[in-house]
């Protein structure tokens, strides 16, 4: 059951900290990372690195309306369903994927520097997704989730 960003269940202390959890981790794995944003697909912040308040709320909203186009892109086309957003420019990469889950739909937002590989962003971001979804997927009985048995 996905439920709106704004349900008390959203709020918890347990989503934004997987949420900051996930993007330490992604900063500390990805050559390059800039800014990282884990938002609410309706594009509300609930935890970034490398963004202010202000200009993380300015930037989940664009990549919500980013999702949302790619989405509409992707049915008009006939795709099936889209995972992710590429953006190429000059200077970096940006990135945006959703991360599904069983609280509410969120997505990833990933910038990265100049001279990124443009194939290991785009697994780095889909490995942060899953374990993102999987960890807010996870029963709490304390059970490990499918990344955690991997590793």
């Amino acid at each position: 059951m996905n439920l709106p960003v704004d349900a008390p269940q959203t709020r918890t202390p347990r989503l934004k900290a997987a949420c900051q959890q996930q993007l330490a981790a992604l900063a500390e794995s990805m050559e390059g990372l800039r800014v990282a944003v884990v938002a609410s697909a309706d594009g509300f912040p609930l935890a970034s690195v490398g963004l202010d308040a202000q200009e993380g709320r300015r930037i989940t909203a664009m990549a919500a309306a980013l999702d949302a186009l790619g989405q509409r892109l992707v049915q008009e086309l006939a795709l099936g369903a889209q995972e992710s957003a590429l953006i190429e420019s000059a200077a970096g990469l940006v990135l945006c994927r959703q991360v599904v889950n069983d609280i509410t739909p969120m997505i990833l937002l990933v910038v990265t520097g100049e001279g990124s590989n443009p194939g290991y962003a785009l697994w780095a971001v889909k490995k942060a997704a899953r374990a993102l979804s999987e960890s807010l997927s996870a029963p709490r009985s304390g059970a490990p989730t499918p990344s955690e048995r991997e590793q």
